[in-house]
């Protein structure tokens, strides 16, 4: 009875040895009060610790310090700032009664210069039982002013303000139908909607950027089977400007025979902007000065719809329009998309390329010293890793040992017993 006391000990010795140096799963991720500031704007960034309670960390933050300043921390732990580097380290001093999760640390930064900026985490977090927590890092962006292209500056220079006399914008539309394309922007004149036919009327609600503007709503009444346009006039205060906004409006006990939604819009080797979304109809490409043709996919999501592509040649220096019209199975259902091909200028051309470069030498930087991080914390890992295997089996090895002695103390007593017995 004694020695099956004794080996189910040392069966719980074992188990018990095994929970305390078992390494537990943890996600540790950044998030942020802000996606979206601008220059000299404050921002506070979290550390989060997500499925597990920690009692000790130390950690490496690293943040893009082009475009960010570091100004303070919120002194939970001990914190040195090295370049674009924030050390941290914490321990709970009273044993585990107060370890952490969710929000763990803090740290605010000031925007100093616009574009994508970028967080990322690595280092080791520990539970009240030393275990160590195999963790999942996840990094954070955030935009930092407006990272606009040379196009994008150009038309937001053209914009003319609410107060002047003569701006024949509007400011907002909206209809009593939902469903119309693309949503309203005051720089886009052409939408589409299709409606059942029980709609009879569509009431227009119309909010001019100068509220002295004449705004007339035409065509939105006694709507008949098939296309049908609304025209919406906007007349500036001092009657220089005009401006049509139209809404083509379908009819139609057929919906699916309406359908003039484009399934892949593309252009070779550039980049959309805004990405494709086949509820967005007017999107802007920027390409070198030494690009002459695109090579440009549409394809329709009706195959009995038919595509028609309107483009030059030959793209000039500037803004080249490229017209893609869907027209419907039904035939009279159209939607247009219109690409904006921007080609840069010789000059604009050299500076593109030279912000290019310093921005892949900041990524390279980062990059590299992120690698350099990663590769110190996996060495300090699998040498954590092979203690503890050393120490597992010098325990076994122990272990094996008392058994073994057990079993002959066992034997030898036995025979003992046999020789006492024989005599």
């Amino acid at each position: 009875m004694k020695v099956i006391i004794f080996i189910l000990f040392i069966i719980m010795c074992i188990f018990n040895f095994n929970n305390v140096y078992a390494i537990t799963d943890g996600t540790v991720y950044l998030s942020s009060d802000k996606q979206i500031i601008e220059i000299n704007e404050e921002i506070e960034v979290f550390v989060n610790i997500e499925n597990f309670y920690s009692d000790a960390y130390d950690f490496e933050l690293y943040f893009d310090n082009d475009k960010l300043e570091f100004i303070s921390e919120n002194n939970n732990g001990n914190v040195n700032v090295i370049d674009n580097r924030i050390i941290c380290l914490w321990y709970d001093e009273n044993g585990g009664s107060n370890d952490k999760t969710g929000k763990v640390e803090s740290f605010k930064f000031r925007a100093k210069s616009s574009g994508i900026a970028t967080f990322s985490i690595n280092g080791n977090f520990y539970t009240k039982r030393a275990q160590e927590v195999r963790t999942d890092f996840k990094e954070l962006q955030i935009e930092v002013g407006k990272d606009e292209t040379m196009l994008q500056k150009q038309a937001r220079e053209e914009v003319g303000s609410s107060n002047d006399k003569s701006n024949s914008k509007l400011q907002n539309l909206r209809l009593s139908i939902e469903g119309m394309v693309p949503d309203f922007n005051k720089d886009i004149y052409n939408y589409y909607l299709t409606v059942n036919d029980n709609i009879n009327n569509i009431e227009v609600l119309t909010i001019g950027e100068n509220n002295n503007s004449k705004i007339t709503v035409t065509g939105n009444e006694n709507l008949r089977d098939g296309l049908n346009i609304i025209k919406i006039q906007v007349t500036s205060e001092d009657n220089a400007n005009n401006s049509e906004y139209i809404i083509n409006v379908t009819k139609t006990n057929n919906i699916e025979d309406a359908n003039t939604n484009l399934e892949t819009l593309a252009i070779k080797d550039v980049l959309l902007y805004p990405s494709f979304d086949n509820s967005v109809t007017n999107y802007n490409v920027e390409v070198s000065n030494d690009t002459y043709n695109i090579t440009l996919l549409a394809i329709p999501e009706d195959e009995e719809a038919s595509v028609d592509i309107v483009k030059s040649d030959v793209l000039q220096e500037g803004n080249n329009e490229i017209k893609i019209t869907v027209t419907a199975k039904n035939n009279y259902t159209k939607k247009d998309y219109i690409i904006n091909v921007y080609k840069r200028n010789y000059d604009e051309e050299i500076e593109y390329q030279e912000e290019q470069k310093k921005n892949q030498e900041s990524l390279n930087n980062i990059l590299e010293k992120t690698s350099t991080t990663i590769q110190s914390n996996d060495y300090n890992k699998q040498e954590y890793n092979e203690k503890q295997n050393e120490t597992r089996n010098n325990i076994f090895y122990i272990i094996g040992i008392i058994l073994f002695f057990t079993i002959i103390l066992l034997i030898n007593k036995k025979l003992k017993n046999k020789k006492r017995k024989s005599k």
